[in-house]
């Protein structure tokens, strides 16, 4: 089972401890990668936190991590597969100027299946940075939106 699968068959929210527990489903070559991700940001997180929606995601061409998104913050983990430097980004909801989606993507993603998540995010004491999210489910998009979008009104 790959990442995107068993992030696909999970039943959003989730505490985080079970949320966890799921990437012992995942296959060795994948697994390796994605608890090196997770010991980066498991002291982040509460383990009764709730989860409100996880996939796996590439934030440039050649970096593939995992989005996800709890109770007042979003989450973003990306590196190189071979790697030793991970990128770490912790977005609070209320940080965040705009958001928006496009549901075809040109990288890798031919099949018509993924599409791109649009942040623009205000950083202290200096400008805004963007964020290109791709590899996100097409289906998946429009909801993710209106989540973001009433955590940020809230």
């Amino acid at each position: 089972m790959t990442i995107r699968q068993a992030l696909q068959q999970i039943e959003y929210p989730i505490n985080y401890k079970k949320f966890s527990k799921t990437f012992k489903k995942i296959k060795k070559s994948e697994r390796r990668f994605f608890i090196k991700l997770l010991k980066v940001y498991c002291t982040e997180i509460n383990t009764h936190e709730k989860v409100h929606y996880a996939s796996a995601s590439k934030l440039n061409l050649n970096q593939h991590g995992l989005i996800i998104l709890l109770d007042n913050r979003l989450l973003l983990i990306h590196s190189k597969e071979r790697a030793k430097v991970i990128h770490f980004d912790q977005i609070k909801f209320n940080m965040i100027n705009a958001i928006d989606f496009e549901r075809a993507d040109d990288d890798e993603f031919n099949n018509e299946e993924y599409g791109s998540l649009f942040l623009k995010v205000e950083r202290k004491n200096m400008g805004a940075k963007n964020y290109n999210i791709r590899g996100i489910l097409k289906k998946d998009l429009p909801e993710l939106t209106e989540f973001i979008k009433m955590k940020m009104s809230s």
